[in-house]
């Protein structure tokens, strides 16, 4: 009976396996919309992957006696086994928070008769077939090239084949453990949009590490890349699965397989056991938005303690703003978070952008160079940034309440803009400041071309008021009142928003120039038709900014009436 019973669990489990497999992507290999049939193109991938993993041994093979002096083949399976659990560990995270939490599926799968035990064990091993795939590829073509030249026996090859199996499950099960419990224990990130932003920053400091990494690498890539191999197999060793495998692998030691076996079926039911736990209520608890129990309303509104109708209507705009996680995000977040993205990349590690300055640029060059930073950020900064885009179509319903009160429509619109303004100016102007007093107290600009910054800062506020006031002109245009969720609102950008980032990115590329052909070589001595091609640069950037200037004025100027004339 016991028998049929898990018989029964299993069939379940299998069942749902197969389901989500098929509704996994619409793009994925052998799908009824392949140009060629599924069982051809599955046959195609398998031989792929096995000419793939037999390429790879071969070179191993040749390799080994060229590296064998360097490190030891057990330091090197230990590193390779060590980095293929870590980086399946660390994929895991964001692929199982996608699958188990915010995955569009679970609303379908949790009402059917499934524990949460079946439900999570189906998702993982959907899951799992990439990290398994990647593992018997590089371990099995890789480890075994190096052992046959090597000499080694039948233990190492049965290690081998074990270890491509073993480490991408405990990583994924290890990582399950892990989110399941932090789901748990902080209610606040059972929440799509905080999970979402999590998602991002955790990509975020991922891909700031291997950008670092790498840099640090580019040096001296050779003495490194073999002392972080052996701090790697250092590493291992307090890993009990890896540094036990290993005494298998090349001591012959069978309790050490034992333990090795033992240590990952133990990873294994304490995830298993913790999800039937705990993963049902925390999934269940998982919302789309988050807000806080007080709603804006009139009240918000009334020019409580004579405070004037803008200040009031811009107050409001700020609650409005700041009450829903969604808005929190895409409408602060990336706001503040784009230097990291651009700038942080150039200055990590030896090839470094500032290790190739050599000279300190002249005053005009530093104009030019200040007009360029100072659109960059703006459209940047602005580019990201869903709050003026979305400025009236955040009423939503509360619109029509809106227009029936007695406030003046310039009012409302500026207080939207001024809100807009001070978002996107903390996040361009603050930021051409700051840079400023460090360029300033380190040295790189001298104290005498230190207000270059205050005109930089200058052009992004003007910037700033242009897209800002182009972006609400446009939302006042074609505003979208019924919309069924904040969050589906909050994450469309518009075209504006598409066309500064593309305007911001150009600008950027030619900042990143002009640098580098102000600081690697004296333009100051270059002459065009007799006058000096920094004094044209000061002049055009000169030029360039009073355009910008006529432009914000006349934008910001019209752009009241021209809101009002759309809405009404």
């Amino acid at each position: 009976m016991n028998n049929k019973k898990a018989t029964g669990k299993l069939s379940k489990v299998l069942k749902l396996i197969s389901v989500l497999e098929k509704c996994n992507g619409k793009a994925s290999i052998g799908s009824s919309e392949a140009l060629i049939s599924p069982k051809a193109a599955k046959i195609m991938a398998a031989v792929g992957l096995v000419f793939l993993t037999g390429a790879l041994a071969v070179t191993a093979y040749f390799v080994e006696p060229f590296i064998a002096p360097y490190i030891a083949l057990q330091d090197f399976a230990k590193s390779l086994m060590m980095i293929l659990l870590l980086l399946t560990l660390v994929l895991s995270i964001k692929n199982i928070v996608t699958v188990l939490y915010t995955a569009d599926d679970l609303p379908v799968l949790l009402p059917m008769p499934f524990s949460a035990g079946q439900i999570v064990t189906a998702k993982l091993v959907v899951s799992l077939k990439f990290p398994v795939i990647l593992s018997l590829v590089l371990v099995n073509s890789t480890l075994l090239g190096l052992g046959f030249n090597a000499g080694m026996g039948a233990t190492y090859i049965i290690g081998t084949v074990l270890s491509s199996v073993l480490i991408p499950v405990t990583g994924l099960a290890v990582a399950a453990l892990i989110i399941v419990v932090v789901f748990r224990l902080f209610g606040f990130i059972r929440n799509r949009d905080v999970t979402l932003v999590l998602g991002g920053v955790f990509t975020l400091a991922l891909t700031l590490a291997y950008v670092f990494a790498s840099n640090t690498l580019r040096g001296d890539s050779g003495s490194a890349a073999l002392g972080i191999l052996s701090s790697v197999a250092s590493l291992s060793n307090g890993f009990p699965n890896v540094s036990f495998m290993s005494s298998f692998m090349f001591d012959g030691n069978v309790l050490g397989l034992l333990i090795s076996l033992a240590v990952t079926a133990a990873v294994i039911l304490l995830a298993l056991v913790v999800i039937k736990l705990f993963y049902m209520y925390s999934a269940l608890s998982m919302q789309n938005t988050g807000k806080s129990n007080k709603a804006v309303g009139k009240g918000d509104l009334d020019g409580i303690k004579q405070t004037s109708a803008l200040k009031a209507l811009t107050s409001y705009e700020a609650k409005n703003a700041r009450r829903n996680p969604a808005y929190l995000i895409y409408g602060f977040a990336m706001t503040f978070i784009w230097p990291v993205l651009f700038v942080l990349p150039m200055i990590l590690g030896k090839g470094s952008f500032f290790s190739i300055v050599k000279y300190s640029p002249d005053t005009g060059a530093l104009l030019t160079c200040a007009l360029l930073l100072g659109i960059t950020a703006s459209c940047f900064a602005c580019g990201f940034n869903i709050l003026p885009v979305t400025a009236f179509s955040r009423e939503g319903d509360s619109f029509n309440m809106l227009r029936s009160m007695p406030i003046v429509f310039g009012d409302y619109y500026r207080s939207k803009r001024n809100f807009s303004m001070l978002i996107c100016s903390l996040g361009s102007v603050a930021y051409i400041i700051i840079l400023g007093i460090v360029c300033t107290a380190t040295g790189i600009v001298s104290a005498a071309n230190c207000w270059v910054f205050l005109f930089g800062a200058l052009v992004s506020y003007l910037c700033n008021s242009i897209i800002i006031n182009c972006m609400l002109m446009n939302n006042a245009k074609k505003p979208v009142f019924n919309w069924d969720s904040e969050t589906e609102l909050s994450r469309k950008l518009g075209w504006i928003n598409i066309v500064a980032i593309v305007i911001g990115f150009v600008a950027y590329l030619a900042l990143f120039a002009a640098i580098i052909a102000s600081s690697a070589i004296d333009i100051s001595a270059v002459m065009l038709n007799g006058i000096s091609i920094t004094l044209i640069g000061a002049i055009g950037s000169a030029a360039i900014a009073l355009v910008i200037l006529a432009v914000a004025a006349a934008v910001n100027k019209i752009s009241v009436k021209k809101a009002e004339k759309s809405l009404f």
